[in-house]
């Protein structure tokens, strides 16, 4: 790694240009004139240099090691070991150099007794947000170089939440001081902004809308506002467990879905809809923007900041910003105190209020974020892709929230390993909705589901009855592994489709359940996979076992017992199909299990079902 190294306010030619160092996405950035070093520091820049250098070799990252001359660079002076997210970086380099050409004196002498004198000076450096609130939070073990600093800027108060609980590891305080503010924004290509114009389609739709076109869920108690016809893009997100932008996908979601019944089910189907969809950082969304294509079009989730900076690169297919009606969350850049010294917390505190000066709001807005007041930079046009207007600020989430939130999509967001049990019995073919007969809309429900599934989806699918192979209650149509395989000329998932979509009852067919679900939870407990989410998902016409030859409830529920193995948890998720269901058998296999049971009495009661199904993840 090479970055500038700064003594006494000068760039050393030998460092890295800050607009290079930053990244091309960060935007560019003035070079700071060479001056001549002052009389009496010349023999003070070299050594200052060589440490700084030897730093960078270390792979420690400083951005600028800015001294205040003599006065600041003895042994009892205080250094401030400030970690700021990259994008901020160069804005505060500069506000590094003024603090220490001020030579501040800090309340605190040695050993942090009042008064001392002592000369305050920061030293700035590049932190990684979500590698720091790890280390802060003490789930990760630090690495070579590796250290807690000072100061921390993350380019948004959300990972403060999570590193916050770390008590063992000292006090995280986030102040209320904002450095630079930047709007989560819905970025599309500028061909299909111009398209969806001509159509009629508003410049602000609702999340809710922008959910529906991606192929999600609805949630019931989000605006509606059909604009963007539903499935015609394909929503990208940025890592919400790398990046701030899609960890506020996520908490606007919770957010704007508080007060629905549904929400489990709704934000289970978000996150499955835009699971394979997930990059690992905001510039790898960028590069799905293409001139028109046929199919479905990229739509990205990013700070206006991020679209700011793509269109600054001069793109063949640029970005536009939508601000949806409902408003938004913005990345925020807190001012984060992390020591425990009381002589580095008191020069921290004069740091923060350097930060509020007009010169770091100058500073922050030529990068393209939007000052602490919520400014934008003059930069902010169409040709730009953003709007100068301030967007609607939602309410901030609770630390508690964005920690349930991160927990919820860390267990969805694995794999699943789902056994499909199809009841295939004479009563299915019975109708649940006009022209709909039971086994139709299961079969349709399970197609559906298919595209919530990536590609490393494992998944399986048995029809079962009575004697349908031999003296067997079951036939395995599709055995268990990952979609993306190929099973002869064709992938498990186009055999998975195929056979749902000719399975047909046995009208003279009874319901062998109870040998069926010992047989199923048998195969999946033995062939468990700690990786995965591993259930047993069984549709019924909800008569309960009818299999006259088959085994007792008693005997059903000790095998179960029998097999039940903690350390290899495997649900079962059982749902009847259709009106009149009787629950109570299952309900008592349910008991024995982790297991659950629902009824579903139309189509969209399965569809919905099936979505709380998987939303159990949330909860276990």
């Amino acid at each position: 790694m090479s970055g500038p190294q700064h003594a006494g306010g000068t760039w050393d030619r030998s460092g890295a240009d800050p607009a290079r160092y930053f990244g091309g996405a960060d935007g560019p950035v003035p070079r700071e004139p060479r001056l001549p070093p002052p009389r009496g520091r010349a023999a003070t820049l070299v050594p200052l240099a060589g440490a700084v250098t030897l730093a960078t070799l270390l792979g420690i990252g400083v951005y600028a090691f800015a001294s205040a001359g003599a006065a600041c660079s003895g042994g009892d002076a205080v250094t401030l070991d400030v970690a700021v997210a990259p994008g901020i970086g160069p804005a505060m380099v500069k506000a590094a150099r003024r603090f220490n050409a001020d030579r501040l004196q800090t309340n605190a002498g040695a050993g942090g007794s009042p008064g001392g004198g002592r000369c305050a000076r920061a030293v700035v450096r590049k932190a990684d947000p979500a590698a720091m609130a790890a280390l802060l939070a003490g789930r990760s073990v630090p690495q070579r170089n590796e250290r807690r600093p000072d100061v921390w800027i993350p380019d948004s108060s959300l990972w403060t939440a999570l590193a916050a609980p770390a008590e063992a590891n000292g006090a995280v305080e986030v102040t209320r001081t904002s450095v630079a503010r930047s709007p989560i924004v819905v970025a599309l290509p500028r061909t299909l902004a111009a398209t969806l114009k001509s159509q009629g389609v508003t410049a602000a739709p609702s999340w809710d809308n922008l959910l529906q076109a991606a192929g999600g869920t609805a949630g019931g108690a989000v605006t509606k506002n059909a604009t963007i016809p539903p499935g015609s893009v394909r929503m990208l997100v940025p890592d919400p467990a790398r990046t701030a932008a899609g960890m506020h996908a996520l908490a606007l979601t919770d957010l704007l879905l508080a007060n629905d019944p549904n929400k489990d089910a709704i934000f289970t189907g978000m996150v499955r809809t835009v699971r394979e969809s997930t990059l690992p950082t905001v510039e790898a969304q960028f590069t799905r923007f293409r001139p028109a294509r046929t199919g479905k079009r990229p739509i990205a989730l990013a700070s206006e900041r991020d679209v700011w900076a793509f269109n600054r690169t001069g793109p063949a297919e640029p970005a536009v910003a939508l601000y949806p009606q409902e408003g938004t969350l913005s990345l925020d850049h807190p001012f984060t105190i992390t020591t425990a010294d009381p002589a580095r917390r008191n020069a921290a505190r004069r740091l923060e209020r350097a930060m509020g000066s007009e010169a770091v709001r100058a500073d922050v807005r030529e990068l393209g974020f939007r000052s602490a007041d919520g400014k934008a930079p003059g930069s902010f046009t169409a040709q730009t892709g953003v709007a100068p207007a301030r967007p609607r600020e939602l309410p901030a989430p609770r630390p508690a929230s964005v920690r349930q939130v991160m927990q919820s999509w860390s267990k969805l967001s694995l794999g699943i390993r789902i056994l499909t049990l199809i009841d295939v019995s004479g009563t299915m073919a019975e109708p649940i909705a006009p022209g709909t007969t039971r086994l139709q809309a299961t079969a349709r429900t399970a197609q559906s589901g298919l595209s919530m599934m990536s590609n490393d989806t494992e998944l399986g699918v048995w029809a079962f009855s009575t004697r349908l192979r031999g003296d067997q209650d079951w036939r395995e149509l599709v055995p268990v592994g990952p979609l993306g395989e190929r099973i002869g000329s064709a992938t498990r998932r186009q055999a998975v489709l195929s056979s749902l979509g000719s399975v047909r009852p046995k009208t003279t067919g009874d319901t062998g359940l109870f040998e069926t679900l010992t047989a199923a939870y048998r195969e999946m407990t033995l062939g468990y996979k700690p990786e995965f989410g591993n259930t047993v998902l069984l549709f019924t016409d909800g008569k309960g076992n009818d299999d006259p030859g088959g085994p007792s409830l008693e005997r059903t529920l000790a095998d179960l017992r029998a097999i039940t193995d903690p350390a290899r948890p495997v649900q079962i998720i059982m749902v009847g199909v259709g009106r009149g269901v009787d629950t109570g058998e299952l309900r008592q296999l349910a008991r024995v299990v982790p297991g659950a049971v629902y009824v579903a009495e139309s189509p969209d009661q399965i569809v919905k079902i099936f979505l709380r199904a998987l939303a159990r993840r949330i909860g276990g």
